[in-house]
């Protein structure tokens, strides 16, 4: 699948045309937390409808950035993201974000309300809310190489695939330290939910992100909230990108139900 740059943070997956009339909805997908853009491929085809347009976030310090400083502001990063995906796309935007990549959608959300350009839908994975974050700068600057293999191993990180850890672990180790770094230091401020329909997605086996985290996103919006859980760990979506992209193509044409709105129940 071939990828365009746009910006140095913003990049399109170019498979159909890029321009279609009228102006068509664009999907964003936000990286987790080590990836890149390159790893959210998988995503597209059932993400994707005919004339629809596919953009991802891609970090500074990774592939074709791998010479950039790694960025140290969450909230900065989500700044320059929201003014790049203004002014490179017209007509709904749906922001679709895993682990950090979650937490980073919902304050680019806020921001494109800010700019005029409200969201579609937020669709959340495998991530916790901004007020319940397990993370700890010092902490994660704590851990050893032999705590970061542990973590990657018990993550099943997707961009390393099927790599022996031990090969790849000193390449993804300053990636991975600088993300985790990026959501430990991230303060959300007063909550300020958001108005846009709401949709969050996790793995039952996830050993980081258990249901109630995912309910819990429930109390960041006023808008429509649904939740739902695949079989799988923290990348529960590999081998079952047709189920994790229909649920959020569903909440596309079907955004609230009472039962979704009021209890946050599994669609």
């Amino acid at each position: 699948m071939r990828r365009h740059r746009l910006t140095p943070l913003l990049w399109e997956f170019t498979e159909q045309p890029a321009h279609p009339e009228p102006p068509p909805r664009t999907f964003v997908l936000a990286p987790f937390g080590g990836g890149s853009a390159y790893a959210l491929g998988e995503w597209v085809p059932d993400l994707r409808a005919p004339g629809e347009r596919v953009l991802a976030l891609q970090y500074p310090g990774r592939g074709p950035r791998s010479a950039e400083p790694h960025a140290t502001d969450l909230t900065a990063l989500a700044d320059a993201a929201a003014n790049d995906i203004a002014a490179a796309t017209e007509g709904p935007l749906v922001l679709v974000g895993h682990s950090l990549g979650a937490v980073l959608g919902y304050e680019i959300a806020h921001r494109l309300h800010d700019l005029g350009r409200p969201v579609e839908l937020l669709a959340v994975s495998a991530a916790r809310p901004p007020d319940l974050q397990r993370l700890d700068p010092a902490a994660v600057l704590a851990m050893t190489r032999d705590d970061w293999i542990e973590e990657l191993a018990t993550g099943g990180n997707a961009e390393l695939g099927e790599s022996p850890l031990a090969e790849v672990a000193d390449l993804a180790i300053p990636v991975l330290r600088a993300d985790y770094l990026l959501l430990a230091r991230y303060r959300p401020g007063p909550p300020r939910p958001l108005t846009c329909p709401l949709l969050a997605l996790g793995g039952a086996a996830d050993p980081w992100v258990a249901r109630p985290y995912l309910d819990a996103w429930r109390s960041w919006t006023t808008g429509p909230f649904a939740a739902a859980v695949l079989p799988g760990d923290h990348f529960y979506y590999r081998g079952a990108t047709a189920a994790f992209g229909g649920l959020i193509r569903a909440r596309l044409r079907h955004p609230v139900t009472a039962d979704a709105r009021t209890t946050g129940r599994d669609l």
